[in-house]
């Protein structure tokens, strides 16, 4: 790879930028100053700017403990979840399964796109658990018909679900989808209404491990972030 695009890769500039960097002669190679942009690296080298590493472009896997009231997305209108998410990769990130404004819990945010397909696409069968607080009463009969699957008037329909009662007013929904308002649907389809929705689980990556407060986020490690596909 050439200097220029790992230093541009890595987020020290854009690539006009990293290429005066580079001819100012503050880059070095494994202790050599290198002016030349083109000169070739591999991830094995250690390459500096002002004595300073640069960490090569990598993965990123960023748990986030979204609060209610923030859309999941970098819109320029609204409170979203990114204003709370300081990272020099900030440009590239993404939501892996993305949360209602006013839905609170885990939120996988990322720069691999592989990652986020299994995430989100059905035919993996990723389970993403909420804890709904409710007003009503859950009975064996909704139950029953959460875990048949739930097709609604207009056609559409819904995988399975497990629903499962906590409290008088509390409840676990487990989903493998994640369409668009399933969690609302179905529980409107039931007869329910909410006063809070909270996920708190991806796969076996749960929120609750972490200890992270309202807004809080936490950079995970690969090994980590696979939790959420198992």
């Amino acid at each position: 790879m050439r200097l220029d695009k790992f230093l541009a890769n890595a987020k020290v500039g854009s690539r006009k930028d990293v290429k005066k960097i580079i001819k100012a002669g503050i880059v070095s190679v494994n202790g050599i100053i290198i002016k030349n942009p083109e000169f070739k690296v591999n991830y094995n080298d250690i390459i500096k700017v002002n004595d300073q590493t640069i960490t090569p472009y990598h993965k990123v896997y960023i748990i986030f403990n979204k609060p209610s009231g923030y859309t999941s997305s970098k819109s320029e209108y609204e409170r979203n979840v990114f204003e709370f998410i300081t990272h020099p990769y900030i440009e590239n990130l993404h939501i892996a399964g993305r949360l209602d404004k006013d839905v609170e819990g885990l939120l996988l945010i990322t720069n691999d796109g592989e990652f986020t397909h299994k995430v989100i696409s059905p035919k993996y069968n990723v389970e993403k658990e909420y804890l709904v607080e409710i007003n009503g009463i859950l009975t064996v009969d909704m139950i029953k018909k959460a875990k048949k699957g739930i097709t609604l008037k207009n056609g559409r329909s819904f995988k399975p679900a497990i629903i499962k009662k906590i409290n008088d007013n509390l409840i676990s929904i487990i989903i493998t989808e994640g369409k668009y308002h399933e969690v609302k649907l179905l529980l409107k389809s039931l007869g329910l209404f909410y006063n809070k929705i909270e996920r708190i689980r991806i796969g076996s990556l749960n929120l609750y491990d972490f200890n992270l407060k309202k807004g809080d986020w936490i950079e995970i490690d690969y090994k980590t972030a696979m939790k959420a596909l198992e």
